[in-house]
């Protein structure tokens, strides 16, 4: 079981980078920044804004270059959509998570008014969000998976940052973009 749960936190795990260039709105100089790592961001902007976790400086005048990241990751990402294995995932979690508890619930209602079950109706109750958890998992699972695919058969997917509440990704080896919502 641990050894599951080690490979799922493995699955789920971000690898944070940036290597793409930019140019310096200070020095003017274009080359792939400096990677200082990255840091947690509270606030999560919505729409078409974009949130970028690393940190970033020019190479030449150690600038903070967040303005140019958050600039760029519009202009990579936007008009990249969101793969059709992804869509179809989402809607699958929608319908699991929507339907799995209205057809329980239909079906005590329907075991009670026939008769059927007495307490055993409030126990299956009882033992759904006991499943949901699991279910989520697997969920968040399937979708992480989709970052360990890629047309050039090496998929090394850096984390970028969120444009809205998409999760952005490049592949290192092809240059891949790659856009998902979980």
């Amino acid at each position: 079981m641990s050894n599951l749960l080690h490979k799922y936190r493995q699955q789920m795990q971000h690898e944070h980078g940036w290597d793409v260039e930019l140019t310096c709105s200070d020095c003017g100089h274009t080359a792939r920044p400096v990677y200082h790592g990255w840091k947690p961001v509270s606030a999560m902007r919505f729409g078409q804004s974009p949130t970028i976790y690393a940190i970033l400086s020019c190479p030449q005048c150690h600038k903070n270059m967040q303005a140019e990241a958050e600039a760029k990751l519009v202009e990579l990402f936007q008009l990249e959509s969101i793969p059709p294995q992804n869509k179809s995932l989402l809607m699958q979690s929608v319908l699991l998570f929507a339907g799995m508890p209205l057809l329980l619930l239909a079906m005590i209602g329907w075991g009670i008014l026939a008769g059927w079950w007495d307490a055993k109706a409030f126990i299956s109750l009882a033992i759904l969000p006991g499943l949901v958890a699991p279910l989520a998992l697997l969920q968040n699972y399937r979708v992480a998976r989709l970052r360990n695919q890629c047309d050039c058969g090496e998929p090394r997917y850096l984390f970028m940052g969120l444009l809205g509440r998409s999760y952005c990704y490049r592949c290192s080896t092809c240059g891949r973009l790659l856009r998902l919502r979980d």
